[in-house]
């Protein structure tokens, strides 16, 4: 196995105990249910929630959720996509020694 394969299989392990640690969270905080996908590259970010519920406020609800439960303090940034806004926010977990996303696509 390459050096560069095996220590993205590294991230991709500390990322999945980060997971594991965020989903026994949801039932004790309250949190809601997303999608959270587990990167296959160091491109972004090691790990990334995306908030897809099917109504729109609940999806913008669910990231500031989720934003204020991550310890997210900064203000989240608004990019323009095909008639709407996404919702991006990120934050850096020194522990694990990643990065964690969060997204939600947002109607204008």
């Amino acid at each position: 196995m390459a050096e560069a394969s095996r220590d993205q299989l590294h991230v991709q392990q500390r990322a999945n105990k980060v997971l594991e640690q965020l989903l026994a969270r949801i039932a004790n905080e309250k949190l809601p249910v997303i999608s959270w996908t587990i990167a296959s590259d160091a491109s972004g970010a090691a790990l990334t929630g995306r908030c897809d519920a099917e109504d729109m406020s609940q999806r913008r609800e669910d990231f500031e959720a989720w934003r204020e439960a991550l310890g997210v303090s900064d203000q989240p940034v608004e990019e323009a996509f095909e008639g709407g806004i996404r919702l991006r926010a990120s934050v850096q977990d020194n522990y694990a020694d990643l990065s964690v996303a969060l997204v939600a696509d947002i109607a204008g």
